[in-house]
């Protein structure tokens, strides 16, 4: 084969592989034809070959140095020629797959350059000050030169070790990225997340829905054919045995408050102190919190009764359905009360709340006009007749009657338990993670913060090393 003596550089030879016998020329080149042998390439056995003579006719010291220079371990001569052989080999091959792979870039971008429609090839050319440029292949040429002079192969190169880093960590269960991050100082842990995690489980546990009073649920009893008459005589028997209870309590209720309307003022107040209430205000709110206070007491006395003639077997399998410490008898009734002491204050809280969403949304119906009240009205198959204040308390009892308010007061505490979970550190957040059982980790976030970090390493260590020498210029037709 011939060819026109000059320098070819290593990416115009990359451009022109697929045509052999064509080549590009510097146009102030000698235009002298000469031949030129082309050298012909050693096979790795005939390398290995060759090396391996040369160093047998080196001296056991500077072989040895040789190796040291290079990082690796010394020994008999005979091992240090075969580690070294070893280590050559390895490294050609690392230099013949980036070498493939600057070819693979290159001819990627060639071909993304040829398929492009020849006025948008003219417009590139034209921004980047190629005039008179005719034929696409020169222009496709102009552009890969310019996009090679511009660092476009080692952004390439880079691009595609990004992608590769990012396979390979995704491929890391969280385990050890989490371990890698901590290896390289990269917190794996995003606050938000976390909280947004818990608030997730503890509206699934119902934290935040409605409280209710704990039911113990009774056995299931076994299907039985039952006489309809008898069953009849029997719901008769046990509704005339509720009406009696009923009535003896609100007599023993009215005579309960008639002994409190018996008591001078001192007393009822000397009594509220007693048990821990405020004694102040008028006769008949005192009577009312002293009288509640007392129903109170005796409810908690007949609830502690019907605990304590339970089993310890029942007791203990009431308390480990709700989640409660079990212990001795005793220490499991007062949990118990407590419990349920608890549930009825939350209950009340969150009544309250509701009460408050109430009067929110009877204000905001008491500033639109009549006309839309009755929109709203016949929208939800209420009445419509009477004045604004009729349609409004309508309108009011209909969202009683839903559980749209109680899903508003839900949502309001979520979003107030978020706050309260946002303004904790990060470690409080990430123990009560473990508590409640969510997963703290994002292996997306964990790889992206360790690719981060080492490519601020990276370029941290580009900023102390020696500037990197000049690519060989391709030359233009």
């Amino acid at each position: 084969m011939v060819m026109k003596r000059k320098t070819i550089s290593k990416l115009a030879t990359a451009i022109t592989a697929n045509s052999k016998d064509s080549v590009d020329v510097d146009e102030d080149m000698d235009t002298q034809i000469v031949p030129v042998e082309e050298p012909k390439a050693l096979t790795d056995k005939e390398q290995a070959l060759a090396r391996t003579k040369e160093m047998k006719g080196m001296s056991a010291e500077d072989l040895k140095q040789l190796l040291l220079s290079n990082g690796l371990e010394t020994g008999k001569k005979d091992v240090m020629i075969a580690t070294f052989l070893k280590h050559e080999a390895k490294a050609r091959a690392v230099a013949l797959a980036q070498k493939a792979k600057i070819r693979a870039v290159v001819v990627q971008k060639k071909q993304e350059l040829e398929a492009l429609p020849a006025p948008q090839l003219t417009k590139l050319c034209e921004a980047a000050g190629f005039k008179g440029v005719r034929s696409k292949e020169e222009r496709v040429q102009r552009l890969l030169v310019q996009w090679q002079e511009n660092d476009g192969v080692d952004k390439a190169l880079a691009e595609i070790a990004l992608t590769e880093r990012k396979q390979e960590l995704a491929a890391l269960d969280d385990t050890k990225l989490q371990k890698l991050c901590n290896k390289i100082g990269v917190d794996p842990f995003v606050k938000e997340i976390m909280v947004d995690r818990i608030s997730k489980r503890e509206s699934e546990t119902g934290c935040y829905a409605r409280p209710s009073i704990p039911q113990e649920n009774e056995a299931p009893k076994a299907e039985q054919k039952v006489d309809m008459v008898e069953a009849l005589l029997a719901n008769e028997a046990m509704r005339k045995k509720e009406m009696e209870l009923r009535s003896q309590q609100e007599d023993a209720a009215a005579i309960k408050m008639k002994e409190f309307k018996s008591l001078s003022i001192e007393d009822l107040k000397k009594r509220l102190t007693k048990k821990g209430l405020e004694a102040s205000g008028k006769k008949e709110e005192m009577l009312r919190a002293l009288f509640l206070v007392g129903v109170q007491e005796e409810a908690a006395a007949k609830r502690n009764s019907e605990l304590a003639s339970k089993a310890l077997p029942e007791l203990k399998e009431i308390l480990s359905r709700l989640g409660l410490e079990t212990g001795s008898k005793e220490q499991m009734i007062k949990t118990m009360l407590a419990h349920e002491a608890k549930c009825r204050e939350d209950l009340k809280a969150f009544e309250l709340k509701v009460d408050e969403v109430v009067m929110q949304k009877k204000e905001l119906l008491e500033t639109q006009t009549n006309a839309s009240l009755k929109d709203l009205c016949v929208a939800k198959g209420l009445p419509v007749g009477g004045g604004k204040e009729e349609r409004v308390e309508r309108l009011v009892e209909d969202i009683l009657k839903n559980d749209e308010l109680n899903k508003v007061v839900s949502m309001n505490i979520r979003m107030k338990r978020k706050d309260e979970l946002m303004s904790m550190d990060k470690p409080t957040v990430l123990k009560l993670c473990e508590k409640v059982g969510v997963d703290p980790l994002v292996k997306d976030i964990m790889v992206e913060r360790i690719i981060s970090q080492e490519t601020e390493g990276e370029a941290a260590n580009v900023m102390t090393d020696e500037p990197a020498t000049k690519k060989a210029r391709v030359s233009k037709k």
